[in-house]
């Protein structure tokens, strides 16, 4: 079974693109020993963040193991990884169709319910997760009930759930950064920079808390400290869409210090 990692805390299309973790071998498995092979390989595909790779790989086994609920649901999180939320939602749907009382995939059906604007079908499939047996599906149903409400500005509700998720692990970096963003959506900007920091330092190579502590103390005019929490965002994501924010905000910041000529 692949579990979608919990690293980003936005949910956008770019942020999913992360490496799936986790497999577990619960689920009944059908077929050949070459059809076992291939899902077994299809697995190690999504932990190695190849997810087009992966997709052709759980096509392939599909026609000779269709009713076998995680290979749908490894191939909607393939699908998820790339973006491609209605093809995804539609995998999940099978998967839940299979074995509606595995939490998991109703976390995964929901998680593309919420990129498809599907927030009350999304709402209900994290609900229904909440009752896990399973402690992990517990935690990442709180964690992505936070991210529907802070999608539907009820950033009250979201910051509600994101301290549910942190009962339930309080060292969560998911959950501490969504938590410093339903605070700093709702204005609390001292308090989200305190969860920012928790998060750095339970991750300390987690370029997103960086990125939004630096932010958040350039704003609270504690500019020098937050230009170096921006510095050390571009040094840990230096090519990518992270580090060229941090750049931006460090220019703007720059500029802003500077007195007219």
């Amino acid at each position: 079974m692949t579990r979608i990692p919990r690293r980003s805390l936005s949910v956008a299309a770019a942020l999913l693109a992360v490496l799936a973790t986790g497999c577990s071998s619960h689920a009944k498995k059908t077929g050949s020993a070459e059809v076992l092979l291939n899902e077994r390989m299809a697995a190690v595909l999504l932990r190695e963040g190849r997810p087009v790779e992966a997709e052709r790989a759980y096509r392939e086994v599909l026609p000779n193991d269709s009713k076998n609920p995680e290979v749908h649901d490894g191939l909607g999180v393939s699908l998820l990884m790339q973006g491609r939320y209605k093809d995804a939602f539609s995998s999940f749907d099978r998967a839940v169709d299979l074995d509606s009382g595995k939490a998991l995939y109703r976390i995964h059906r929901g998680m593309a319910g919420l990129e498809l604007g599907r927030l009350k079908e999304a709402e209900a499939d994290f609900r229904a997760a909440e009752s896990s047996p399973s402690a992990e599906d517990r935690l990442d149903a709180a964690i992505n009930l936070g991210r529907l409400k802070q999608r539907q500005k009820d950033f009250p509700a979201a910051e509600e759930a994101f301290s549910e998720a942190l009962s339930r692990d309080p060292k969560s970096s998911s959950a501490l950064i969504g938590r410093g963003m339903a605070r700093e959506s709702r204005g609390a900007l001292a308090l989200a920079a305190e969860d920012y920091l928790a998060a750095i330092r339970t991750e300390p190579r987690n370029a997103e808390a960086h990125l939004r502590l630096g932010l958040v103390l350039v704003t609270l005019k504690k500019t020098a400290l937050g230009r170096r929490y921006l510095e050390r965002t571009i040094e840990l994501d230096p090519t990518g869409e992270l580090g060229a924010k941090a750049r931006m905000l460090l220019e703007a910041s720059s500029n802003s210090a500077t007195p007219p000529s």
